[in-house]
């Protein structure tokens, strides 16, 4: 008799085991890749549901090194979360089913330096909060042969800016360039055309912006701003 109950145990448990595997990765839940200075890229992960039934998928930042001079943004399936997460941050996803996917998203742009990062998003059924697998970013930063020689670095002011972007005159600078954070060049102008170093962004949307200085060379260097 014990024999049977401990049987019917073990199989109840197998059952409830069985029951709590109900999404899979449709992608990799592992990225590793190398990025280019003051390029923005978006580094997306998926998953499907098991099943005909419904899922809701919960998710949990558990690591998260990259630099504070980073840009960019976490977005899961159902909402953007505006910013790279820290750690212990949690989320709730968009229920999926079918051929609905969930994912988790990096959108990132390493706007200085040579480093190397990591980021960690739990990813679980949120009613079954330990049937879950860790999405991993890990990621290179490299110098461009074009950043090898570094400029010097302007000061740009106001930063918020509403219409005049101001900056202090640099030598061997001969363009500025401003670019979206979706890596698109939005306005370019030579310096010889600007007036007392000052760039009209009046035109711009609201929003960030990253503004980049480079010489006939085509060496580089780059700052972020605002336009209210």
């Amino acid at each position: 008799m014990r024999t049977l109950y401990t049987i019917a145990l073990v199989c109840l448990a197998n059952v409830f085991t069985s029951e709590a595997q109900t999404f899979n990765w449709v992608t990799t839940n592992t990225i590793e890749t190398n990025l280019d200075l003051n390029t923005t890229v978006l580094l997306k992960m998926e998953q499907s549901a098991v099943g005909t039934d419904t899922v809701t998928l919960g998710i949990e930042v558990t690591y998260n090194d990259l630099p504070a001079a980073w840009d960019g943004m976490v977005c899961i399936h159902g909402q953007c979360l505006g910013i790279i997460p820290p750690v212990g941050t949690t989320a709730e996803m968009s229920p999926i089913s079918g051929s609905e996917f969930g994912y988790v998203r990096l959108t990132v742009n390493p706007l200085t330096g040579t480093e190397v990062a990591k980021l960690q998003i739990y990813v679980y059924d949120l009613n079954f909060p330990n049937d879950g697998d860790t999405a991993t970013w890990l990621l290179n930063t490299t110098l461009s042969a074009n950043e090898l020689t570094m400029l010097e670095q302007p000061v740009i002011y106001p930063n918020p800016v509403q219409e005049n972007l101001k900056f202090n005159t640099v030598e061997n600078i001969t363009t500025v360039g401003i670019y979206n954070f979706a890596g698109t060049l939005v306005k370019e102008v030579s310096v010889a055309e600007l007036q007392n170093s000052s760039l009209d962004v009046s035109n711009l949307e609201s929003g960030m912006y990253i503004i980049r200085f480079a010489d006939e060379g085509g060496n580089s260097v780059s700052n972020k701003f605002q336009k209210l």
